[in-house]
């Protein structure tokens, strides 16, 4: 399972800012806490656990999310910018700024359990990871 890209960043001014991408089958996860601490590591993944990422990929059908997804009256708050290229699928690079399409959730959780993370957002399925 090589050649495929997922990029996937997530954060705000006053906020952890996130950034998670495979380099072939590993998982780079960056994580800058509020500007003040930044930590780096990588996780090996094995093809099992990035077939299941695909999987929910295909089934939120997030091939065909719009390209952005942006909340005017939101002045700060959060960014996120997912790029994803597959065999056989088109290469899609998706922003929002404190807006986010349907099942964004899914993806969310789904990102949460491959990168070992519990990144929260404030979208319309709130939770507190608590959960």
């Amino acid at each position: 399972m090589k050649g495929f890209v997922f990029s996937f960043e997530f954060g705000g001014f006053r906020a952890d800012q996130y950034k998670i991408y495979n380099d072939n089958l590993d998982l780079i996860i960056e994580i800058n806490q509020q500007r003040i601490n930044y930590e780096e590591e990588s996780h090996k993944i094995s093809i099992e656990e990035w077939d299941v990422f695909w999987k929910v990929v295909d089934e939120i059908d997030a091939w065909r999310w719009g390209k952005d997804y942006f909340n005017q009256y939101v002045l700060d708050g959060t960014q996120w910018e997912l790029v994803i290229d597959r065999k056989g699928k088109r290469r899609r690079r998706i922003f929002g700024s404190n807006d986010y399409p349907p099942n964004f959730k899914l993806l969310l959780d789904s990102i949460n359990k491959l990168a070992k993370t519990n990144i929260i957002y404030d979208g319309d399925d709130i939770y507190d990871g608590d959960e």
